[in-house]
């Protein structure tokens, strides 16, 4: 079987010729990490890679990351190649897959959710973290989830994710960021609204992570006003999470919607946070792509419901706690498309 008949299937949305030009551990990092660690699995051009060095700065531990380049970027490579053997985290811990074709950087040949899918596949732990590299990991994740293990493993092992919240500055367009580390030093940023609690698609400090029970949290608490468009940093189970859809060019919160619907719950950490800077402008989304996302979406939305809805019907859970956010959520769709068909009397 050859590489690209491999790389076609795994990848079935995308184009052939695109996906066969996947490398997998194109560098690859010497240190072997423990299985119960967490990889961050982050996507990143030649134009960005200086964001996954920073990336790497912080994290200190598995980085699983797809380098998306173009047949025109050799040179860069080169140089990639060099800049990777001298810094003093990426060989020890950094596997870097490459992907190299012509073509815009988010791409229906291959989109940016078969790329998340793709480094997700190459970790080498059980565990995955996925952030957009412009973001910094402002406190120790990595030692939060190790004193808690045996919580967060039996959590995660049962197809729930933990929520690290994402804080941006109220202006990016200043030429200095001063990063807290802290909780206490980044609550005071806050009440002077320096930074606010980022949650795309909401105003800032208004998302479904709520800020306000953030503040004074000691322990893990659900989410509890849950969005389709919600799309938070999260860790999660590589081994129990399903796959992000690979129909959207670049759409995050495809990726929880279906674990959501399953029964999974988000659980927001009390003291760990990630800082958003600001995103390097070198593609631009074309308004009508954003449209065909949105339409698509939308009907994969109902699509999703009625998949999980008879799903958790056939597995006899429909009448437990497990499909509540099926039910909470879908509950249009299953009066139209599944009446009769879900939820009978037994």
């Amino acid at each position: 079987m050859t590489h690209g008949l491999k790389m076609s299937k795994l990848f079935s949305k995308s184009y052939y010729e695109a996906a066969k030009t996947a490398q997998p551990f194109w560098l690859k990092g010497s240190q072997i990490p423990s299985t119960d660690d967490i990889t961050l699995v982050t996507t990143v051009t030649p134009g960005t890679w200086n964001e996954l060095e920073r990336l790497a700065d912080h994290w200190h531990g598995p980085i699983s990351a797809i380098l998306h380049a173009g047949n025109e970027d050799d040179l860069k490579l080169v140089e990639i190649k060099k800049a990777y053997a001298s810094h003093s985290e990426l060989p020890l811990r950094a596997d870097v897959h490459l992907v190299q074709f012509s073509g815009p950087i988010v791409s229906v040949l291959l989109p940016r959710n078969a790329e998340r899918n793709m480094a997700r596949l190459l970790a080498r732990t059980d565990y995955v973290c996925e952030m957009p590299s412009n973001l910094v990991p402002a406190t120790d994740i990595r030692r939060t989830f190790s004193t808690n293990r045996n919580i967060f493993e039996t959590l995660l092992m049962e197809g729930d994710m933990l929520v690290v919240p994402t804080f941006g500055f109220t202006d990016s367009n200043r030429s200095k960021f001063t990063i807290p580390y802290h909780k206490s030093r980044l609550l005071e940023f806050v009440n002077e609204q320096e930074v606010g609690l980022y949650d795309t698609h909401w105003d800032m400090n208004e998302g479904p992570t709520n800020l306000v029970r953030w503040r004074d949290a000691k322990s893990l608490y659900p989410v509890e006003s849950y969005h389709h468009d919600y799309e938070p940093v999260v860790i999660a189970s590589k081994l129990t999470q399903p796959w992000c859809t690979e129909r959207f060019l670049d759409r995050r919160s495809a990726c929880f919607l279906s674990s959501y619907l399953a029964g999974g719950e988000f659980w927001v950490l009390p003291d760990d946070f990630v800082i958003r800077l600001p995103e390097n402008k070198e593609y631009i989304m074309p308004d009508i792509d954003h449209v065909v996302e949105n339409r698509l979406y939308a009907k994969f939305i109902w699509e999703q419901c009625v998949h999980h809805a008879r799903q958790l019907d056939s597995l006899k859970l429909w009448k437990t706690p497990r499909s509540e956010h099926v039910r909470k959520q879908c509950s249009r769709v299953i009066q139209t498309w599944g009446k009769g068909l879900i939820g009978k009397p037994e």
